[in-house]
């Protein structure tokens, strides 16, 4: 190799092992960088006793209703009450047309008053027939014949004192008067109306003070219900949809004595107060029967309970990382669920972000991560 072609070469092997290197850098591999800690929230699970109960859907029933007809004939004078009202019973709410009434009441009472005289007299006569007769001075015949006419007069007038009863009776009827406490509907006749004895209808009155809730569970709870409320009276409570106020507080009251075929569901009724009138009849109610308590347990918002293949699971931070924890559920209550298996106290349950989550993914508190968010800003 000649000097100059020598000069060349080693003034190019600096830029030959510049590009070596570089082309070296390039192709060897960069270390993974982990990825960052899911942002979570968190709550923590504390053990307390929760009341184990059933829910359903229930009707509210008036303990009481009554619907008023006339029992007897006549003309509607006046009603004595407003649509809506409250009434006692014994309170007069129509009163019929008593005249013609009144008139069969005298003339009965008239008839008592004649056969009571008829009765008097053929009384007295039977007695001085008797003392006669037992001194052989009238005969036998004349005897029997004052005596029969003493038990018929007796039963004449027995019959005109009944006849009287029923013509008092139905004067009094000519006053209508509620039989129970409560509201009273709409009449449904209105005065100068004509009313049928036993046929027409004229208002319909309903106690709300105390109500009754009818509701329907899974047959399959009746063991469990039974057995409750053999040794105690079983709390129930209710309340309208969507209503913001304390829910009643009622007893159980009735199980049926077969569960339906069709649906397999048992039809129970609970007894309520009702003292503020929060239930009205013929309304919608959620109820809760109270079975008991359960103790040791944890409520937890119902979100953070997912379902796979092996049951229902929550996941939960241990030393900043997502363990998965399979859990027992026993029932919900309102947006929360009650937990008897599977958490212990102190628990760190995830519920927001759990759908990023696998065992053993590295979780930050949400607000954690926000405030180091914030600083590196």
């Amino acid at each position: 190799m000649s000097a100059s072609r020598r000069i060349r070469f080693f003034a190019f092997c600096p830029i030959l092992l510049a590009l070596f290197l570089l082309l070296w850098g390039c192709s060897s591999e960069q270390p993974k960088q982990e990825p960052p800690p899911v942002p979570v929230k968190l709550v923590m699970a504390k053990a307390a006793d929760a009341e184990h109960v059933l829910k359903a859907v229930g009707t509210v029933k008036a303990s009481n209703s009554v619907t008023l007809q006339s029992q007897v004939t006549g003309q509607i004078l006046r009603i004595h009450f407003l649509d809506g009202d409250r009434v006692e019973a014994g309170q007069v709410l129509y009163t019929i047309d008593p005249e013609s009434y009144a008139f069969s009441a005298q003339g009965a009472r008239a008839d008592v008053g004649r056969d009571r005289a008829e009765a008097e007299q053929a009384r007295k006569d039977y007695l001085r027939f008797k003392a006669l007769y037992a001194q052989d001075a009238v005969s036998k015949d004349e005897y029997e014949q004052k005596k029969t006419a003493y038990e018929s007069a007796q039963q004449a007038m027995e019959a005109d004192l009944a006849q009287a009863g029923i013509a008092g009776r139905n004067l009094k009827l000519t006053k209508i008067t509620s039989p129970i406490d409560g509201i009273a509907g709409s009449t449904k006749l209105d005065e100068g109306n004509l009313v049928t004895a036993e046929q027409s209808d004229l208002l319909v009155i309903k106690t709300v003070e105390p109500v009754d809730v009818l509701f329907s569970i899974p047959g399959r709870y009746l063991p469990l219900v039974r057995s409750h409320a053999v040794e105690e009276s079983l709390t129930v409570y209710a309340a309208p949809n969507e209503w913001e106020r304390e829910p009643s507080r009622g007893e159980l009251t009735f199980v049926d004595n077969w569960i339906n075929t069709a649906t397999g569901m048992i039809d129970l009724k609970a007894r309520f107060g009702n003292t503020a009138e929060q239930l009205w009849p013929g309304q919608f109610v959620q109820v809760t029967l109270v079975l008991g308590t359960l103790t040791g347990t944890f409520s937890i918002p119902a979100q953070a309970v997912q379902k796979g293949p092996d049951g229902t699971y929550v996941f939960v931070a241990e030393k900043s990382k997502a363990v998965m924890k399979t859990v027992k559920v026993d029932m919900r209550k309102d947006d929360n669920v009650i937990i008897t298996k599977g958490l212990v106290d102190g628990d760190r349950v995830v519920v927001e972000g759990m759908f990023l989550l696998a065992p053993g993914t590295r979780v930050q508190e949400a607000k954690k991560a926000d405030a180091s968010a914030g600083g590196a800003s």
